[in-house]
């Protein structure tokens, strides 16, 4: 059985467990904290230190490049999903980084805003230096002031994504492709907080339904 290493809040977790999800594959899930990731560098025997990071037998998979596909492929040739069809890389490849992007820069911060307060003593203080060492000294404290304005961008950079999805089910095709569960881990990080909510964006909100 294979076994997701995972932060809960993690999008790009999330999009790996929806997809393991949606197609039934047996699996098991072992979170860790966000600040120890000695368990993806053994299982990766140093090779990678990200999650998600699934472990196949004696198989590790992370996302060893900057792109980050690589656990979401290894799924996809082992099962068969059909998730990265040749005729859909072009566009799939650009919808994604506009997703992990443009989406996931301002998604993250919302959701951070809330969570990363209410960790624990140890994990909060090494997630807010993680955070500072990367975006500044109250970085943290400053995206909860600036929640608002924040959703509010995260709510336009959306409205591109409900057009698409005007006269289509999914984003490329008649089923949902590796891009659909993309985006469904960006909200889920957005949503994770349990405060947040998707935009009044009817074609989105009706597309999450069937994710």
């Amino acid at each position: 059985m294979i076994t997701l290493i995972q932060f809960p809040w993690s999008p790009f977790c999330i999009t790996i467990r929806r997809i393991m999800e949606s197609h039934k594959i047996p699996h098991r899930v072992k979170d860790v904290s966000s600040h120890d990731r000695s368990a993806v560098i053994r299982a990766t025997n140093g090779r990678g230190y990200t999650v998600p990071c699934l472990i196949d037998g004696t198989t590790a998979v992370a996302d060893f490049t900057d792109f980050g596909q690589e656990v979401a492929r290894y799924l996809d040739r082992k099962y068969r999903l059909g998730l990265f069809p040749r005729d859909k890389e072009g566009i799939q490849a650009i919808l994604a980084r506009y997703i992990e992007n443009q989406l996931e820069d301002i998604g993250f911060r919302v959701n951070d805003s809330y969570v990363l307060p209410a960790l624990p003593l140890v994990e909060r203080v090494m997630q807010f230096r993680h955070k500072e060492r990367k975006f500044g000294k109250g970085c943290v404290q400053q995206w909860a002031r600036d929640r608002g304005k924040l959703i509010a961008e995260f709510a336009e950079r959306l409205r591109p994504i409900d057009n698409m999805l005007v006269s289509s089910p999914y984003l490329v095709a008649n089923k949902p492709l590796f891009v659909d569960y993309d985006l469904y881990g960006i909200l889920g990080d957005y949503l994770y907080n349990g405060k947040t909510k998707l935009p009044a964006l009817r074609n989105l909100q009706r597309w999450y339904r069937r994710m």
